[in-house]
């Protein structure tokens, strides 16, 4: 082995072994070792330092007891930093009106014949033919045809609703 490597162990051996003999007696500087010293966290949050005297005279440092509250503590909790959101009043009142569907309808044509207009209305691949006075689908009653507009009534809610036709020519 290496010449320089062997005195370096032993150098560190005695290091050690002087070290480890100084456990209970006095440090080197004279003074008497150090007591450790237990922490322990109150319910209120403060910090209380105990000395425990068993670990004094054996030398060894106990373990720090724990409050009650720690014990059952989620340790692995997540925690937000943020403050919590502000609470916002609910607002209770009367729920808003029902209001009639959109129309289904679709205008296609209309054709006049003795003073009568008959409009053509597609609802999807269906092709309706209404006059005034008409009951479409159970649910829209047709109240009058004008060259620009037909007017009709959502039977359920009694609400009015006009189709707006293309361009009279």
């Amino acid at each position: 082995m290496n010449r320089g490597l062997v005195i370096a162990l032993a150098a560190t051996l005695v290091a050690v072994w002087y070290v480890s003999g100084m456990d209970g007696a006095e440090s080197p500087d004279g003074t008497a070792p150090a007591v450790p010293a237990r922490r322990t966290a109150t319910p209120a949050g403060r910090v209380s330092v105990a000395v425990d005297a068993g670990a004094a005279e054996a030398g060894v440092a106990s373990a720090p007891a724990r409050a009650a509250a720690e014990i059952g503590r989620d340790l692995f909790a997540s925690h937000s930093f943020l403050p919590p959101p502000p609470k916002q009043p609910v607002r209770v009142g009367p729920p808003p009106a029902p209001m009639a569907p959109p129309l289904p309808f679709r205008y296609q044509g209309r054709m006049t014949e003795e003073g009568v207009t008959t409009v053509f209305l597609a609802q999807g691949d269906r092709i309706l033919v209404a006059r005034a006075g008409d009951l479409l689908n159970n649910q829209y009653r047709v109240e009058s045809v004008t060259t620009s507009a037909v007017n009709f009534m959502y039977e359920p809610l009694k609400q009015r609703q006009t189709l707006t036709l293309g361009s009279a020519k």
